[in-house]
């Protein structure tokens, strides 16, 4: 029996903070832009090449394509709007808490999510990794890309004003729930699963146009270089040509930082497990 019907929709409990959010669906499938940006990579490089396998997408949003590669697809998220939107391109759509899944164990040969898991809040987080266990069957694979708290410079002075880090860095992306890096890897340890890979990635560099979404607001008016670097990225993000190039050089530099910079700055983790 598959996991979920196709195109079907559970209510549940959700926080209004995600309705409408990330409800577009992501079609691309091995894009130039796929193979550049290091998280979309690991999971072109990393997912198994099949079509009969079972796979979940944790807040899967709009759902994307990429992970149709695997397998057949069910996405769970708390938008209904991104749950019709996923249900167009997976073979089912299922509105679910992370950490109550409505799913028998050992449903599925693969779980996968991306930019997901640093919503969960602290104290549900280490329930949502044995779920994502439970639901696992013996011997299966779950890959993610996971938010991270880096011990980088710039996340360390932004940290230096709870309230104000809580308002501009956690607070607009819902991110409750990030930790360092070790402390995610852990978690999934402590879970039972075996590590393939660990890898904290994005240490101390972003994508231009995250630099002025983030510190253009009080923290850019009390620090003078954390000012000019918000207008430097301001000036290359303002025309689309200069944006797309100024982000090609970015993920170019990030290759060199994510191998030589220390693990604990880590903007994210990229992760795989077997159970």
């Amino acid at each position: 029996m598959d996991p979920t019907p196709p195109a079907t929709v559970f209510d549940a409990p959700r926080p209004a903070f995600y309705e409408g959010k990330w409800a577009e669906p992501d079609l691309s499938n091995g894009s130039l832009r796929n193979w550049l940006v290091r998280k979309q990579r690991f999971f072109l490089q990393r997912l198994p090449r099949r079509t009969q396998t079972r796979v979940l997408d944790l807040g899967c949003g709009g759902g994307w394509k990429v992970f149709t590669r695997a397998g057949r697809v069910t996405g769970i998220d708390y938008s209904r709007s991104s749950l019709w939107a996923a249900a167009r391109i997976y073979d089912g759509a299922a509105m679910a808490d992370l950490a109550t899944l409505p799913f028998r164990e050992g449903a599925f040969d693969t779980v996968v999510s991306s930019d997901v898991l640093g919503h969960v809040p602290l104290d549900q987080k280490s329930q949502v990794v044995r779920e994502i266990h439970r639901v696992l069957k013996p011997g299966g694979r779950t890959l993610h890309f996971i938010e991270a708290e880096g011990a980088d410079p710039l996340t360390t002075f932004a940290k230096s004003d709870p309230d104000l880090y809580r308002q501009r860095i956690i607070g607009p992306e819902g991110h409750e729930g990030i930790e360092s890096p070790r402390a995610t890897f852990q978690r999934f340890r402590d879970a039972g699963f075996r590590p393939v890979v660990e890898t904290s990635a994005y240490r101390l560099l972003m994508y231009p146009g995250r630099v002025p979404q983030m510190y253009d607001n009080e923290y850019a008016e009390r620090s003078l270089p954390l000012r000019g670097l918000v207008a430097l990225t301001r000036a290359l993000t303002f025309v689309k040509p200069l944006e797309a190039a100024s982000n090609v050089a970015a993920a170019a530099l990030m290759e060199i930082t994510d191998r030589v910079l220390p693990e604990s700055w880590g903007g994210g983790v990229l992760v795989e497990y077997l159970k």
